[in-house]
């Protein structure tokens, strides 16, 4: 769509937030759908998001739209520090001896709707980069705490036991599932879930 196409659907959409009775359930929908569209990076145009951000800001408040607007500048600030830590003598190493490209997004607490921190007992690659840029976090930032939230984040395994390579894009859990058979043809789901 053109920017005047776009800036048309946002009009009618916030026309259609103004006739509403339940705006809080609508914001936090909103604010769900566009925390899935950020970390999945699936978000079609920032500068569309803004502006139905400005336009929400306009009929809301700044207090209300306050939790959308740090969701961004978190995203933000996550790639400055990332892109920090990948300057880093560790990263340079780990990322070598792991052959592993790693990325996070660094989320204030409070403001995204995912709270919730699952178990998983990553695999020992991801965990020595995990452990690297923890480190890292807790010496630029010495008072903050991290939880990881396995339950948003992607990995591109590939694949090497066929003539074909193959680049899997999975969650976490499925990565920790599939490193399992780095070891051993197979496993019973028992042991799965023991190992996992």
């Amino acid at each position: 769509m053109s920017d005047v196409e776009i800036e048309k659907r946002l009009d009618a959409i916030v026309r259609l937030f103004c006739c509403l009775h339940g705006r809080d359930t609508f914001m936090a929908s909103y604010t769900n759908l566009l925390a899935l569209r950020l970390l999945n990076n699936t978000s079609v145009s920032n500068e569309a998001e803004e502006l139905m951000i400005k336009k929400l800001q306009v009929e809301c408040g700044h207090n209300t739209v306050n939790r959308i607007k740090t969701m961004f500048q978190d995203m933000m600030k996550s790639k400055d520090v990332i892109a920090e830590f990948k300057k880093t003598q560790n990263y340079l190493k780990l990322s070598k001896d792991q052959d592993i490209d790693f990325t996070a997004e660094i989320l204030t607490s409070g403001h995204w709707p995912y709270q919730d921190v699952p178990k998983c007992k990553i695999p020992r690659q991801l965990g020595v980069m995990k452990d690297g840029f923890s480190q890292f976090y807790k010496n630029k930032f010495q008072n903050r705490e991290i939880a990881w939230l396995y339950n948003h984040g992607s990995v591109n395994v590939a694949t090497n036991y066929l003539n074909k390579k193959y680049q899997l894009v999975v969650n976490v859990f499925q990565t920790a599932i599939l490193c399992l058979f780095n070891s051993t043809d197979s496993l019973t789901y028992g042991e799965i879930k023991e190992r996992c």
